[in-house]
């Protein structure tokens, strides 16, 4: 039986814990976050947007690749655990956001969605891909991971989310990276100038 998780459910898992996933220290979450900036390539960025930043452990990263780099997230707890772990780094911005009615508005040079899509109610995950496409900048990259084995927490299977997004970026712009692994997949498209 599911157990969706929501907004709600975000923030009490981060209110009962700062690192719920063990995101600073899984070897596994290491590793992922490794895969996830390969595929983010090896430019330089302007403005970035890191979707569902959570603890801000990709945002560090994500940081030494972009000018400004907005994050965003619907936890407040996560944002003020994310903004401690960055602290002195003046060039990251977080927002709290639902998304996908918050969705910052661009134009971004890099956008990554990393395990947030299949949190999304179908209508939801709909909507938000379009304005993903309408915010990134002619040019940019945008970057998905998401894991692909289902859980019962998701608002969606892992596997038909991770479709759905990529089947609508094809139509739009270039695939330019694919990761597969047994647990995850990374997929990233450029738009065109």
């Amino acid at each position: 039986m599911r157990r969706v998780i929501d907004a709600d459910g975000f923030e009490a898992k981060f209110a009962a814990d700062p690192d719920p996933w063990n995101y600073a220290a899984s070897p596994f979450e290491v590793w992922k976050r490794d895969v996830l900036l390969k595929a983010c390539g090896d430019r330089h960025y302007g403005r970035g947007l890191e979707l569902a930043c959570a603890n801000g452990e990709t945002t560090r990263l994500l940081a030494h690749h972009c000018r400004r780099l907005t994050a965003v997230d619907a936890s407040a707890t996560a944002l003020e655990v994310a903004r401690r772990r960055n602290a002195g780094t003046a060039r990251i911005t977080f927002r709290h956001a639902l998304l996908p009615r918050d969705m910052p508005r661009g134009p971004f040079d890099l956008i990554v969605a990393s395990e947030i899509l299949y949190y999304l109610k179908p209508n939801d995950l709909a909507a938000l891909l379009p304005k993903l496409h309408a915010a990134l900048a002619p040019g940019g990259r945008i970057v998905f991971l998401h894991h692909v084995l289902d859980f019962d927490d998701a608002a969606i299977r892992p596997a038909q989310a991770v479709a759905a997004a990529e089947r609508w970026f094809a139509a739009v712009a270039p695939l330019q990276v694919v990761r597969q692994t047994g647990r995850f997949r990374v997929a990233a498209f450029e738009k065109g100038r």
